[in-house]
């Protein structure tokens, strides 16, 4: 994710995460998109397609777990300290369905030494809890 471009050259860590989110063919492709980011705290959405269910015809674990895994790195760039996840941990509360809007909203919880804990909750777009995710990561070092 980390590009030549540096935190220096953005006005607000808003148009840093959407720079680096330009880079994100993963993302993209999924329609993962960007709502809002400031220092320390990413919103992202992602729709729900068909391709995304499974056979009980509900979202596939997989999908959330990756929209959280995403909402992590962003919620890493926009402080500084890009990351890699090294262990992850979702918790399911709920199904999500065809056509659901799902919003993620990530919190940098704490950093120390090169490992950070970020906490990711998922709700649909009438506020249903869907899942909550904590990922430990380990900062990337500059290059």
């Amino acid at each position: 994710m980390t590009t030549p471009a540096t935190a220096e050259h953005f006005a607000t860590v808003e148009e840093l995460i959407r720079h680096r989110y330009s880079f994100d063919k993963a993302s993209q492709h999924l329609g993962i998109e960007v709502v809002e980011a400031e220092e320390g705290r990413v919103v992202m959405a992602m729709d729900v397609q068909e391709f995304m269910l499974n056979g009980h015809h509900i979202l596939h674990g997989g999908y959330l777990f990756t929209l959280g895994d995403t909402c992590f790195a962003f919620v890493c760039e926009s402080v500084g300290a890009p990351s890699v996840s090294r262990q992850a941990e979702i918790t399911y509360i709920a199904p999500g369905g065809a056509g659901a809007r799902l919003v993620a909203t990530g919190v940098e919880h704490t950093r120390f030494g090169r490992n950070n804990i970020v906490d990711i909750s998922i709700h649909d777009q009438d506020g249903q809890h869907l899942a909550e995710m904590r990922v430990f990561g380990v900062l990337v070092p500059k290059r």
